[in-house]
């Protein structure tokens, strides 16, 4: 780590050749064991939150990865043919592509979904399984390493089938097990023979999800079903696999230069090339990248309250020092030893702290893929993680924690130096200083410049981060420019004011550069409020502090206690210290609002999205109460379900995947930088408009209602509907989105056949498919026989359970692979799934309220021994041990309890503004839930107070004689 090296160079020269200033930083560290633990504690848990964000994204980028090796292996790229005897031209175009081309291996392949179930009563079932017809010899021999392909043992033949692992624990078969395949309308029983790894070809596999429910079959099975079928299913596909020169990672570099070749031999062939592993590692990189940005992003708040935990402590440390930095200034050393003295003693803290913060990283990591790992394995994801962590993201999790963590010891270290030696000796306060320096001014002038072109050119490019952090920085620059013309507690207050007020509001006031904000935006919008409003409460504070004084009065005097005027001393002297040490209370403030924020946000946004249950059911569901789909192969005849009792009206989509290219600047961020894109695609009829479709979230202004924006895409075929996550990668809300009028050229996989298209209207999204919609003449005018109306949306009659008949459409249809569900089930188990995603971000966030809270035991120890002599004073004049005991827990509390508040209540603001204003779509309607909230404020300012047990028993304890007598 070359980095770490050099920037502790000097540290290692000053350990080396001075040795005063090592026995200082030394010494100073070894006295105060508990303060040197709290000191280490603040820094490592930066540290370990963001070496955990590091490991969070590789598990899920290793994960995905290694579908390459269980669900690719020597597959490179994907050939997907048309009917005929397209597969044979295409075999044989390849063939005589020379070895020179980067190929090593070409596998035909014929397949198709189909339910599979045992013979057993009750079965069990896998109602899309995915049925192969290959040659296992030539899939030994494929890519030129057998131990990559996963196959073993000869072509199944006659009645035997060799199946996959993942379907062998999904029936519960094993070798010699009897299992019955439903396709065409007809029924094969097989016997399995042998049971194959999840690897290379014998898990082959191109959906989502880890597992690959294979089952392979003798050659000619499929085309013999095939043949007696009845008129409107999808024939088998064919495929042809290529394997690249290289091992499994290394044949996809060159995966460019292969399908350039390929397409040029399949010229006039019907056929479409898919990149297969160069999409998936692609995928795997960008989902690895963002969850290290949203893990990142959230826990910044966490390792920004540990920055201000070591300042607070490093200032405290100075404040304790100061007559013993003063005496060795007046002995000789300068303050640039001063300097090194207390950066050597942070050197070693943030040294010691990244290693121990690195290692607690791996193990926050752990953590948090071990809960993620149920999430990902719920239904319709089936995404296996398992736990990797690179050195790369180790070292650069050890080297962000160790610049951190020492960056801030410095330029802390180099402020405290700064001290009046006779002041020093004396303990006397520094005092105001009367005039400005210019550096000051110099440097308020830059910072309003820069926040006027950040604050003017967010707003006119629409890019949020620029808009929220632009005004903020220009106020900061406004107060040390405007201080000698306007009364520091009117300028600051106005400032401030100003600045929450824009962070509050700006969602509304420039709603075009908030439109779908990342979450990094979130982040830097708390920041902004939590800084504006701890500098407005920490210049009034007095005025908090009167109004608390004032109530304590009343409630004495109420309470028969004292005469007229006395005070509560406890309470007095519990508000003396917060109130005196703005800088100090200023830091716990805003450690706690910053973290209490964002655990707020969560909780809001977690209540309002699960509160919106029916409306996003209303908006997926349209007219219907549930769908259902079955396999192309063996669809689920609709007149059959239509007869059934409780279905009142149905309507059928065929549904594909489709590859799209979005041509001009137009592509969403997120999609691929180049080449045609999957994306599931459905065509609709006017049956579906009948029964009503699903809710539109923009269309042309000549349209007055929905129906109106989709008959207009049943009309013409070169239309099509899309949701804003359209091509996108990643969770959250999209970066971008498509245009109406925004063109794109649709591409069917198996024949080539394209089509051009513009976005005609843009749909609400939901928690259900995300299929893109064309008219159902369009997709067939592209797909062919490929599409067949497979997914049914059903209306049931009144006082009939949608899932209930979900469940027994799916035990009726099961030769059909029907998967039913009722919207409203879909819906709630898709807002349970982010709401455990919520609950995982509560949890990682967790680590910050252990800084805040541990910073404010930090401070109280450091009281306690900071006011030893005081409280000697007041124990000598008769002030009870109960009554210390009770001011210090009163100021532990009333700055924790300011904090919390602070975050609770900016969070209440922001979250309000932030959904009322269309950020993330329309018709949001904002809750508070007060027993939640309620719970976070009670559980955190109890830990605090939990937190300053010890110190304030420790002041009360103090004997007044030895205090007076000892100066330490």
């Amino acid at each position: 780590m070359p980095v770490v090296l050099v920037l502790s160079l000097p540290f290692l020269v000053i350990l080396a050749r001075r040795p005063v200033l090592r026995r200082l930083a030394v010494r100073n560290a070894r006295r105060r064991p508990r303060e040197a633990a709290l000191v280490l504690l603040g820094s490592l848990l930066g540290t370990a939150i963001i070496t955990g964000s590091f490991i969070v994204g590789d598990t899920l980028e290793a994960s995905i990865r290694r579908s390459a090796f269980t669900q690719l292996g020597p597959v490179d790229e994907v050939v997907q043919t048309g009917a005929g005897d397209s597969s044979a031209k295409a075999e044989a175009a390849l063939s005589g592509l020379a070895a020179g081309a980067g190929i090593d291996g070409i596998l035909p392949m014929v397949r198709v979904d189909a339910a599979v179930a045992t013979a057993a009563t009750p079965p069990r079932a896998e109602p899309q399984a995915q049925v192969l017809e290959v040659d296992f010899e030539r899939a030994l021999e494929f890519g030129g390493d057998a131990q990559a392909t996963g196959i073993a043992g000869p072509t199944p033949a006659g009645n035997n089938a060799a199946i996959g692992r993942d379907l062998a624990r999904t029936l519960d078969v094993d070798k010699g097990d009897k299992i019955e395949m439903f396709a065409y309308g007809d029924k094969r029983s097989f016997t399995v023979d042998r049971v194959l790894p999840r690897l290379g070809v014998a898990g082959f596999h191109l959906g989502l999800g880890s597992e690959s429910p294979n089952v392979f079959v003798a050659p000619g099975t499929l085309a013999a079903l095939a043949a007696g079928a009845p008129a409107g299913v999808a024939p088998p596909t064919s495929v042809v696999l290529v394997s690249n020169a290289g091992g499994v990672i290394a044949g996809a570099e060159g995966t460019a230069a292969v399908t350039g070749r390929i397409e040029k031999a399949l010229a006039g062939i019907p056929a479409a090339v898919r990149p297969a592993k160069k999409d998936l590692l692609r995928n795997a990189d960008e989902a690895g990248k963002n969850f290290t940005q949203l893990f990142g992003s959230i826990g910044f708040f966490s390792v920004l309250a540990g920055i201000l935990l070591l300042v607070n402590i490093f200032v405290m440390l100075a404040e304790e020092r100061k007559t013993e930095l003063g005496m060795l200034r007046a002995v000789g050393l300068r303050r640039a030893g001063a300097v090194g003295a207390f950066s050597l003693e942070g050197w070693l803290y943030a040294l010691v702290s990244s290693a121990i913060g690195t290692i607690a990283g791996l193990g926050v990591g752990r953590v948090v893929v071990e809960v993620a790992a149920g999430i990902f394995a719920g239904d319709g994801i089936s995404l296996e993680l398992r736990y990797s962590a690179s050195m790369a993201s180790v070292q650069t999790g050890f080297v962000i924690g160790f610049v951190i963590s020492l960056a801030t010891i410095v330029l802390t270290s180099i402020r405290v130096a700064r001290l009046n030696v006779i002041r020093a000796i004396r303990d006397l306060p520094e005092p105001a200083v009367p005039r400005q320096r210019v550096v000051t001014l110099v440097l308020g002038s830059f910072a309003v410049l820069a926040g006027t072109v950040l604050a003017v050119s967010g707003l006119s490019g629409n890019e949020p981060h620029a808009a929220l952090a632009g005004p903020a920085l220009a106020g900061l620059g406004l107060v040390p420019l405007l201080r000698r013309l306007v009364p520091r507690r009117p300028l600051v207050t106005t400032v401030s004011a100003t600045v929450l007020a824009w962070g509050v509001l700006c969602f509304d006031l420039a709603a075009g550069a908030f439109r779908n904000p990342e979450i990094t935006v979130f982040v830097v919008d708390g920041v902004v409020l939590v800084a504006a409003a701890v500098a407005l409460l920490t210049q009034n504070q007095d005025l908090i502090g009167r109004g608390l004084r004032s109530v304590g009065r009343r409630a004495s005097r109420n309470g028969g206690r004292g005469a007229k005027g006395e005070e509560n001393l406890s309470l007095r002297l519990g508000l003396a210290y917060p109130l005196a040490r703005r800088f100090r209370t200023g830091m716990i403030l805003t450690m706690y609002a910053l973290v209490v924020f964002t655990l707020a946000s969560i909780t809001l946004f977690s209540d309002v999205f699960a509160g919106q249950v029916d409306d996003f059911t209303a908006d997926v569901a349209g007219g219907a109460d549930l769908r259902m789909i079955s396999n192309p192969a063996n669809p689920v005849p609709p007149e059959e379900v239509r007869a059934l009792p409780g279905v009142r009206d149905l309507a059928a989509l065929a549904t594909i995947e489709g590859e799209f290219d979005v041509l001009g600047p137009s592509a969403p961020s997120g999609a691929a930088d180049e080449g045609f894109e999957p994306w599931p695609l459905a065509g609709f009829d006017e049956d579906y408009v009948a029964l009503g479709p699903p809710a539109l979230d923009e269309y042309p202004s000549r349209f007055k209602t929905d129906e109106e924006a989709y008959r207009a895409v049943l009309a013409d075929p070169t239309l099509i509907i899309v949701d804003e996550f359209f091509l996108q990668n990643g969770g959250g809300p999209p970066e971008s989105a498509l245009e109406l009028g925004t063109e794109m050229v649709l591409r069917d996989p198996r024949s080539g056949r394209t089509q051009r298209l513009k976005v005609g209207a843009l749909a609400e999204s939901g928690f259900d498919e995300p299929f893109a919609l064309v008219s159902l003449e369009s997709l067939r005018a592209v797909a062919g026989d490929q599409a067949v109306p497979n997914q049914l949306r059903v209306a049931t009659d009144p006082g009939v359970d949608p899932q209930e008949l979900a469940d027994s459409l799916n035990g009726r249809f099961l030769a059909n692979g029907a998967d039913a569900v009722s919207f409203a089930k879909a819906v709630g188990d898709g807002l349970q799934m982010q709401n455990q995603f919520f609950r995982l971000m509560q949890g990682y966030l967790a680590l910050g309220l252990v800084v805040g809270i541990a910073g404010l035991g930090v401070v109280m120890v450091r009281a306690v021994r900071e006011r030893r002599r005081q409280i000697g004073v007041l124990r000598a004049l008769g002030f009870g041990t109960s009554a210390v005991r009770q001011a210090f827990l009163i100021e532990s509390g009333f700055v924790a309890l300011e904090g919390i508040l602070v975050g609770v209540i900016l969070a209440v603001l922001s979250t309000w503004r932030l959904l009322t204003s269309g950020s993330f779509g329309e018709g949001l309607e904002f809750t508070i839930p007060w027993g939640q909230l309620t719970l976070l404020v009670v559980l955190t300012f109890g830990a605090s107070l939990l937190a300053t047990l010890a110190p304030a028993h420790q002041a009360s304890r103090i004997r007044p004689a030895v205090a007076l007598r000892l100066s330490d």
